[in-house]
């Protein structure tokens, strides 16, 4: 189902920012997020990482942009979070149950890579107070495979009825995402931007400093999304290390069909009725392709619905829950905002 042309419009990929401050430093509290360390005599002496990374999610709850003062309620979101215990675990958790305290109808399933359901965890989920479901199925340690399997197929065999995030407990997630997955059509696949990396980073406030930095006259932003022709809004492909043909990831792991991240896609879960078991097979890194390819069998890129101003608005930040996620916005492209393609 190609996009009509002439109602979506998108412009090519920038991911170079030219020599800018977009907002003022917030130093002083950002100071508060570094990791303490002092010279001893055997060397450095630094306090644990988990230590630093409380410190840092506490600062940062308080910074956060607020949810949009209305935000619809329907379709309810189904979110999946895949965790396996380890030093950083509750926190991670933590930040995902601050994150969907803010969101209306939501139902929290997490999936736990162990052989029984954590205390820690089953605590941590009722003190949410949050509608969740949890579970636990291993240990497997194979990248979480199993467990997503696990939650998908609950989904399914439960026919639970909403819209379906894999929210991984390290991304950073700004809060206009949650009404623009709502957005999702019934009985489709949807697909938003991402981004992956940005260097040289920001602190933990999300905000970049102020270029040139430390040697650094540009910023580059490593940006995933669909890309879409700005003249007649047709569907162009991915801007994706996946599927650009002369990148380590396309030449090494296969070219994929639907280049995107596990944060960077959305579907009803009414489409999980119509695929065999196990839905989620994939056994090594990845897996979004195949599963993708299930969910629209025959399908082409062209048949998913772009979300977030056709992908143009980053409201995903890959690896980056030690920050604030601050929202990259771009110009409305297409010209009738009702308009969903």
């Amino acid at each position: 189902m190609s996009t009509a042309a002439g109602e979506v419009f998108c412009p090519p990929d920038c991911s170079w920012e030219p020599v800018t401050c977009m907002l003022p430093n917030c130093a002083r509290w950002t100071q508060q997020c570094n990791r303490w360390c002092e010279k001893g005599s055997g060397g450095r002496a630094c306090e644990p990482n988990e230590m630093a990374v409380n410190r840092t999610m506490t600062v940062i709850r308080d910074h956060m942009p607020a949810p949009p003062v209305q935000q619809a309620s329907t379709p309810r979101l189904l979110l999946l979070t895949v965790a396996f215990p380890h030093a950083l675990q509750l926190l991670k958790l933590s930040h995902c149950a601050r994150v969907i305290s803010s969101v209306p109808n939501a139902l929290w399933l997490v999936g736990e890579d162990a052989a029984t359901k954590t205390a820690e965890v089953v605590e941590l989920l009722r003190a949410s107070a949050l509608p969740h479901r949890h579970i636990a199925i291993g240990p497997t340690r194979k990248g979480g495979n199993t467990q997503r399997n696990a939650l998908l197929e609950l989904i399914k065999r439960e026919a639970l009825e909403g819209i379906v995030f894999n929210m991984d407990d390290d991304n950073a997630y700004h809060p206009d995402l949650w009404p623009e997955l709502r957005r999702l059509r019934p009985m489709r696949v949807g697909v938003v931007g991402l981004r992956r990396s940005v260097w040289p980073p920001p602190p933990c406030n999300g905000v970049h400093v102020a270029l040139p930095f430390a040697g650094f006259l540009t910023r580059k932003q490593l940006i995933e999304r669909p890309t879409y022709d700005n003249q007649t809004g047709r569907f162009l492909g991915f801007a994706a290390g996946w599927c650009d043909p002369r990148l380590w990831l396309s030449v090494n792991l296969g070219h994929r069909t639907f280049c995107v991240d596990m944060g960077a896609f959305v579907f009803d879960a009414h489409l999980l009725q119509h695929v065999g078991s196990p839905l989620w097979s994939y056994t090594g890194h990845g897996g979004e392709n195949e599963f993708i390819s299930k969910l629209l069998p025959g399908g082409l890129p062209e048949d998913l619905q772009p979300l977030a101003n056709c992908g143009q608005d980053l409201l995903v930040f890959h690896n980056e829950y030690r920050t604030v996620p601050i929202a990259v916005q771009r110009h409305l492209y297409h010209n009738k905002p009702e308009y969903i393609p």
